[in-house]
């Protein structure tokens, strides 16, 4: 296949207080509904489109320099491309220079192939989920469509990479994963991703596990200062090491499924609460 692997940036990089990548999530709305969808994705899913205040906020949090990175993923992104376009233009338009990534089932090609030609840095590329691209574990996505997105590809080497292989025990999770018994599981310890700013207002711990309301997870929303989220997932980052991995360690339970199934008996992590909560 014509897609090379996604690579990974370095994990938990936060500096003047600002991070390095960021996720943006509008809901878990898709057009397809797989078993092991970490965010339940499905057309009854909910979805919110982005706003000013949003992109805002993901402005005042991720640095906006060549380095940083933002990813937008769901659900499907390609399934509101209008506002997935308006929203890339703000961006750029606000100065943000640096990577945007689309998380995508590839299964709408044209629109994804217009979404990343329309980045006038240029630097907006599509990372496709592994499984639906191969066939390995899910149905795969139409030719038709995998023939347009490995002909952008070959035109434009590295705008469509192919995302990761593992498997992971969150939301939809693993059971009952169809895949082959080869393909890594996750390990003790988190990886450690960045991030999620919901078109809820919410900023989330976790992209895999983005639809758990625990409050393990809940770093501030968009009417908070950008320090305190950034305080706020340092904390987090820290709680993973010192909690979440020797529980982990000691039960003999992957690191996502600790979060799905055993977050109850771990202490909430000590987040910085924003002053007018800490008032009332």
């Amino acid at each position: 296949m014509t897609f090379q692997p996604r690579q990974t940036s370095p994990r938990g990089v936060i500096e003047n207080q600002r991070l390095l990548e960021l996720h943006l999530y509008p809901g878990n709305r898709c057009n397809r509904e797989c078993d092991f969808c970490t965010v339940f994705g499905s057309a009854e899913g909910w979805y919110a489109d982005y706003t000013p205040e949003h992109l805002d906020a993901a402005l005042g949090t991720v640095m906006l320099d060549e380095r940083g990175v933002v990813k937008f993923y769901g659900g499907e992104p390609t399934l509101s491309p209008d506002n997935l376009l308006w929203a890339i233009a703000y961006l750029r338009d606000r100065g943000f220079g640096g990577s945007i990534v689309i998380y995508s089932n590839g299964i709408q090609a044209d629109h994804l192939t217009d979404i990343l030609a329309a980045d006038p840095l240029g630097k907006t590329t599509a990372s496709l989920n592994y499984s639906i691209a191969t066939g390995d574990g899910a149905p795969q996505m139409p030719l038709s469509s995998l023939r347009k997105l490995e002909a952008y590809e070959a035109e434009q080497p590295g705008a469509i990479a192919m995302g990761h292989a593992d498997i992971v025990d969150s939301g939809r999770g693993i059971d009952p994963f169809t895949g082959e018994e080869n393909r890594p599981k996750s390990a003790h310890r988190c990886p450690h991703c960045y991030p999620v700013l919901k078109t809820d207002g919410s900023f989330h711990a976790c992209p895999f596990a983005v639809e758990n309301a625990a409050p393990h997870f809940q770093l501030g929303t968009i009417q908070d200062a950008p320090e305190m989220v950034a305080d706020n997932f340092q904390t987090f980052l820290d709680w993973i090491d010192t909690v979440h991995e020797p529980y982990a360690i000691a039960h003999d339970q992957p690191a996502c499924t600790v979060c799905w199934q055993h977050l109850e008996a771990l202490p909430t992590p000590e987040f910085r609460q924003a002053a007018a909560e800490v008032a009332s």
